[in-house]
């Protein structure tokens, strides 16, 4: 049972459970005071998404987050050529999977959580994770998550999904 301890993921956890329950019960939290970074002040894209999720997140900086293109999703709706960017936060063999992408007439970046699809099993963008407190709301089940905007049209759902939506 080691090897599913992670101290890092578990203050993770621990922070986004309490950042949702405040939320939920209007307790004032400390939201991030610097302004939120832009993928375009960054070294390289990938470093600037990692640093959005970070600051939306209140991550610090030890934390390790990996930034590789999606596959199998768009950037933004009807994009061909520029894919979505797939941000993994992890420790072990813990991990968390999320998605960043632009929805249409925003110009900031949204991401979503990949998890398993309720129908098909199958790891979809499932719910909009842009705050702490969003995270903990997916942790613990809460029932008002705003649905990721590619969850039914996700190629990644089985043919056969009855959400799937085309």
């Amino acid at each position: 049972m080691h090897a599913t301890l992670s101290p890092v993921l578990d203050a993770i956890e621990d922070a986004a459970r309490q950042a949702a329950v405040a939320r939920a019960t209007g307790t004032v939290i400390n939201a991030p005071s610097r302004p939120e970074p832009t993928v375009l002040e960054a070294n390289s894209e990938n470093e600037g998404v990692a640093a959005v999720l970070r600051h939306r997140l209140g991550l610090d900086d030890h934390v390790r987050l990996s930034v590789y293109e999606d596959a199998n999703h768009p950037l933004f709706p009807a994009a061909r050529r520029f894919r979505a960017a797939r941000i993994q936060l992890s420790h072990g063999r813990r991990r968390y999977l999320f998605i960043a992408t632009y929805e249409d007439g925003t110009p900031r970046l949204r991401f979503s959580l990949i998890a398993p699809c309720y129908a098909c099993l199958s790891p979809v963008p499932s719910v909009v994770v842009d705050t702490l407190a969003d995270f903990g709301d997916w942790l613990i089940g809460a029932r008002d998550q705003r649905k990721a905007s590619l969850f039914r049209s996700s190629p990644v759902h089985r043919a056969d999904c009855p959400v799937r939506g085309d």
